[in-house]
């Protein structure tokens, strides 16, 4: 007996990626309500392309063996039953879908953090970062390393809420705007503004540098950093 493996090679991929997981599906592996991994671990897998996932998926559809929830993913389809219980991942994937739909999040706004991500959804770090691999390849959200993920495109300007040390930059930038702190007057020393401000001695010279690098203070060695005299 053939199974739908065996005249692989006279298949489109797209025909290959349906005959294997209709065979995982008559093997047992693949179970009732089960999800399919995403499109990027299926090309991994089966060693094609995008177009031949999506087609290959849609043969699956057609044949009512699937059903796709957008937002959440594709199941291995249950009888009598049109939809599968939304996962948690799928659950979050919309709710950013949703969000970004409704104007709840404007191009350039910061999403959560993984660890608020992970508390909301109860998903691990990993699910988390798959998952919104997914949002970047549809261009609904990108990628800024350390300083987080933007809802847009790359290139979208950014509106991410200020670090501690631009907070504590734009406070001093302030009193020096209003007279508080004089030209040429000596600013408070790290460890004193520390203690003043309430924050660790790295958010002040970060604060410092970027004081620095808009002219407002400048800083001599030994001696400490000056409101510049703009006169």
């Amino acid at each position: 007996m053939t199974t739908p493996l065996d005249d692989a090679s006279a298949m489109t991929p797209g025909e290959r990626v349906a005959a294997a997981v209709l065979a995982d599906i008559e093997a047992g592996r693949l179970k009732h309500g089960d999800q399919l991994p995403s499109e990027p671990d299926m090309q991994a897998a089966y060693g094609v392309g995008r177009a031949a996932v999506r087609s290959g998926m849609d043969r699956l559809r057609r044949q009512g063996l699937i059903v796709t929830v957008q937002g959440s993913g594709s199941f291995i389809a249950t009888p009598g039953q049109d939809q599968p219980p939304m996962s948690l991942t799928g659950r979050m994937l919309q709710d950013i879908r949703d969000g970004i739909a409704s104007g709840r999040l404007k191009p350039g706004d910061q999403l959560p953090k993984e660890p608020e991500l992970m508390a909301t959804y109860g998903l691990s770090s990993p699910a988390i970062r798959a998952a919104l691999r997914e949002l970047r390849e549809e261009e609904l959200i990108h990628s800024r390393g350390r300083f987080g993920r933007f809802v847009g495109p790359e290139g979208t300007q950014v509106r991410r809420p200020p670090t501690k040390g631009e907070a504590l930059a734009e406070e001093i930038a302030s009193r020096i705007r209003s007279g508080r702190y004089r030209p040429g007057e000596r600013l408070l020393g790290e460890k004193p503004m520390s203690a003043e401000f309430g924050v660790h001695r790295n958010v002040v010279r970060a604060a410092l540098a970027l004081l620095r690098e808009r002219g407002l203070v400048t800083t001599e060695p030994l001696k400490g950093t000056f409101v510049t005299d703009r006169r």
